[in-house]
């Protein structure tokens, strides 16, 4: 897809009007009080006649794929002479076209067409109206406006001359609508916006206006475009790619995980230990190379008003809102307002969670004496790690990650598609293929996918990607055969200890519970309340089993697997997904998990389809699981 661009003062050219629609490409315009932008493949025009400096409903327009906004003080003439040009070359190469002129009115919606039976795109647009929701969540907590259709000759604003006769409508194929949007984004007696509901209503509104348009290109025109989320923007804006690269930025100067994780974990056990598991262990983190105050300084500095497109805007604030929760965090680290930090980034516990904990814990048995046997270490798993990266990398040359052997890390952790090993790891030979497609074929894999995108986002992960990930990582391990009966009661005893540290449980008391109760060993029951008890109360832990069994029920639900890869995403995302790759911004992601192109997994994942309970899913190997 290509762009015309131009800022001139002299009025957009026909011909580079129609090339636009003959190529199916994208042209902006502006000069002379118009900014025009035209998508040849939409047979549609957005416009807006503002009735004052920054028209607050210029927001709303402007992030339409083809959309005219005239100033206040623009020539009237030069207007009606740049809709005339796109409606007639529209309607050529679409053989309909459809107009929607947008003004602020009174307190309700009125909607202008034509005489007669009123077309399916006004249909369209009262239903939409009339369930329109400016908070996301079902509830508005507002005072509906009414919808009003009217069938008229004269569908424009009440103190201006209409932009197309009735008889060039006819002329040109042309169906011509007005939208007389309620000014309940104002304060009745002062007039001051309120742009908070401003940007829900105008967001709220772009779907409307999308759906109703979807509706006339079906019924209308020649167009084949899957689904109305088709017809928003193919590219984004400046706005969107800076505030992207600000915000990745910030994400990169700092890790929660290892900023969280203590550099002392063996020597707190040992002293633990050593104590007759009687004492609170004292642990030791690394200094954190930012500051908090000055870091979000920055990070309110990023531009996110400037944002006219309502996805990457919900994408990209929802992601500052994460990374301010993280500075917090950080900040509080090892202080009593650690614990509320952390439920404030991932969440309350919820019954279901916890009962689902307490069930698997007591259906699935626990694993006798772990049978004596090599370990592989970290140089072999790290050597096991590069064959993977090698495979993927045949099949896309971008495959870039690398392994690090680290001594201040326990265990195994990817950052920025880093595979990070620390060097005491000694690992059951029974778990290395399970871990293998866990961090490399999930989480490596969706940072090389992410980074595939034009969203830099994508790759560093957008908001509260990380349940989604640790699901598809425990998902991988089931379909490898590798979720043992360890493995699955150590992810529900995380949800208990989790729920204890909640609930105002010390350490000791939660390492008992686990040890005693639960029938955990001693070096086991400390390592699970050890993540959890770090910084002060870390609560990540529960996503494991909540992101398993919501990958488990979406799944059931007839989800399909490759739109989770696409990059480290957030199930909410889905959808936003969905609507940028069917604009064109996103493409599909490159690489799919190796293990998926296995026989039994196939065959795990339509066990998983059909009503596996996730009790039953573990394998029968007696291999004890990594904490």
């Amino acid at each position: 897809m290509t762009t015309d661009r131009d800022e001139s003062p002299a009025p957009v050219e026909a011909a580079r009007v129609r090339a636009a629609f003959a190529d199916r490409s994208t042209l902006e315009h502006e000069g002379a009080g118009l900014r025009l932008a035209v998508d040849g493949a939409r047979p549609f025009l957005l416009v807006l006649r503002a009735r004052e400096p920054r028209d607050p409903l210029t927001h709303l327009a402007v992030g339409e794929a083809s959309y005219l906004v005239a100033e206040h003080d623009a020539d009237p003439e030069a207007v009606r002479r740049a809709v005339r040009l796109v409606a007639s070359a529209g309607g050529e190469a679409h053989g309909s076209f459809l107009v929607l002129e947008l003004w602020a009115g009174g307190r309700e919606f009125r909607i202008l067409g034509p005489d007669g039976p009123a077309p399916a795109t006004v249909s369209a647009l009262e239903r939409g109206l009339l369930d329109l929701d400016v908070t996301g969540d079902g509830d508005p907590g507002w005072q509906r406006a009414d919808v009003v259709v009217e069938r008229t000759d004269a569908r424009h604003p009440p103190d201006r001359e209409p932009l197309l006769s009735v008889t060039e409508l006819h002329e040109l194929g042309v169906l011509f609508l007005g939208l007389e949007v309620p000014s309940l984004y104002r304060d009745p007696e002062t007039g001051d916006l309120y742009p908070v509901f401003l940007r829900r209503l105008s967001h709220g509104l772009s779907r409307v206006v999308r759906s109703a348009v979807f509706e006339f290109v079906k019924v209308q025109t020649g167009a084949e475009l899957p689904s109305y989320r088709a017809l928003g923007r193919r590219s984004l804006g400046a706005a969107v790619w800076e505030a992207d690269r600000a915000l990745a930025e910030i994400d990169a100067s700092f890790d929660v995980l290892l900023l969280v994780a203590p550099t002392n974990n063996q020597a707190a056990w040992e002293r633990f230990r050593d104590g007759g598991y009687e004492r609170e262990p004292d642990f030791h983190y690394r200094l954190l190379p930012i500051d908090p105050d000055l870091l979000k300084r920055r990070l309110y500095n990023v531009r996110l008003e400037a944002i006219d497109d309502p996805a990457a805007w919900r994408l990209l604030r929802d992601k500052r809102e994460e990374l301010d929760k993280q500075i917090s965090l950080l900040a509080d680290r090892n202080s009593p307002d650690f614990l509320q930090g952390s439920i404030r980034l991932f969440g309350h516990m919820k019954d279901s969670l916890r009962e689902r904990a307490e069930e698997i814990l007591a259906e699935v048995g626990r694993p006798g004496p772990a049978p004596r046997e090599r370990r592989v270490g970290a140089e072999e798993f790290g050597e096991l790690a590069r064959r993977e990266f090698d495979h993927y990398r045949e099949r896309y040359a971008d495959f870039a990650s690398e392994v690090q052997i680290r001594p201040d890390l326990v265990g195994l952790m990817v950052s920025s598609g880093r595979l990070l090993i620390g060097r005491d790891l000694a690992l059951s030979p029974g778990r290395v293929d399970a871990l293998l497609q866990h961090e490399v074929g999930t989480h490596v894999l969706t940072f090389v996918n992410g980074a595939a995108q034009p969203l830099v986002q994508l790759s560093h992960g957008l908001a509260d990607y990380d349940e989604l990930q640790e699901g598809l990582g425990v998902l991988a391990e089931y379909l490898v055969g590798g979720l043992t009966a360890p493995r699955l009661r150590l992810l529900a005893a995380r949800v208990v200890a989790v729920d204890a540290r909640m609930q105002g449980a010390g350490f000791v008391e939660t390492f008992r519970r686990l040890h005693h109760d639960h029938g955990f060993t001693a070096g086991t029951a400390f390592g699970i309340a050890a993540r959890v008890y770090q910084g002060g109360g870390f609560t990540r832990d529960m996503i494991y089993l909540r992101g398993f069994v919501s990958v488990v029920e979406y799944l059931r639900d007839g989800g399909e697997l490759e739109p989770l890869y696409i990059g480290k995403i957030a199930a909410r995302h889905l959808e936003v997904m969905r609507e940028l790759r069917e604009r064109g911004v996103l493409r599909p992601p490159p690489l799919l998990p190796r293990f998926l192109e296995r026989p039994e997994a196939r065959e795990r994942l339509q066990a998983l389809r059909d009503g596996l309970p996730i009790h039953a899913m573990v394998s029968n190997s007696p291999e004890r699981a990594s904490a």
